[in-house]
């Protein structure tokens, strides 16, 4: 048998990404596909143990599973950026902490997740004033919203779909979330409290691909969990995205 020689690609061939990915998330995935399609980047996903019941209990549950999930990556990954992929998720364990449990089994520059990115990206706009939509419980929402105000971005407008099943979340149609920012956005002109930016919380809401359309529309910024995390994990990786028709925050 004839023995090969071989040549090994560089070790930062490409920007190496990690995301912890709810069991029960049927979306993030295909959306980082669509944010990262044609980058220079090589993005690995673990899932983590979640219930699909998303409560406070079971969003705290999370913490237990965040370390096992971070030590199952490739040894040999050095990420620039690794994304815990749950908006109500992050803000119930708490970004501090969340960064804690993935530093302990994996070395990397940062860690961020969707609801840390969020503030990030909404200030980044310099938005003071915006709209909420949200599949969640009302009591999760508003948490939520609570969490968002205090650190001084106002919310005038919000809407909840008020689903606790995390499997139907992942099924509410993109023409749904598009009409009820739509309606959302109207009703704040109409009542004359001009709106920045909408935000559209959860990993689990299919709305990457109409979120240049609400922007269209409304005039304002639209942002997704999806989307603010992406722009984040790129922007901390030093690689920022610059993406034509894929929502203004990309561009």
């Amino acid at each position: 048998m004839k023995t090969l020689d071989y040549e090994l690609l560089p070790e930062d061939d490409k920007t190496q990404l990690g995301l912890i990915v709810l069991q029960s998330d049927v979306t993030i995935e295909d959306e980082f596909r669509y944010y990262f399609e044609d980058e220079p980047v090589s993005l690995l996903a673990n899932r983590i143990p979640f219930e699909n019941e998303v409560t406070p209990e079971t969003l705290k549950q999370m913490a237990l599973h965040v370390g096992t999930t971070t030590s199952l990556f490739p040894i040999t990954s050095k990420f620039k950026a690794v994304g815990y992929a749950c908006t109500s998720g992050s803000l119930h364990i708490g970004s501090d902490n969340i960064e804690k449990l993935v530093q302990e089994q994996r070395a990397c520059d940062h860690v961020t997740n969707p609801m840390k990115a969020a503030i990030t990206a909404l200030k980044h706009i310099d938005a003071k004033n915006i709209a909420f939509l949200a599949p969640y419980s009302q009591h999760v929402t508003q948490t939520m919203i609570d969490e968002l105000e205090k650190h001084g971005i106002n919310i005038s407008h919000s809407a909840t779909y008020d689903e606790p099943q995390d499997a139907f979340v992942g099924r509410i149609t993109p023409e749904s979330i598009y009409e009820a920012s739509v309606d959302l956005c109207e009703a704040a002109a109409a009542d004359e409290q001009p709106i920045d930016a909408i935000f559209i919380a959860c990993t689990n809401m299919k709305c990457s691909r109409v979120i240049p359309d609400i922007e269209e529309k409304t005039g304002v910024y639209a942002l997704s969990s999806n989307q603010v995390l992406a722009w984040d994990m790129a922007r901390l990786a030093g690689s920022p995205l610059h993406l034509k028709n894929k929502g203004r925050l990309c561009q």
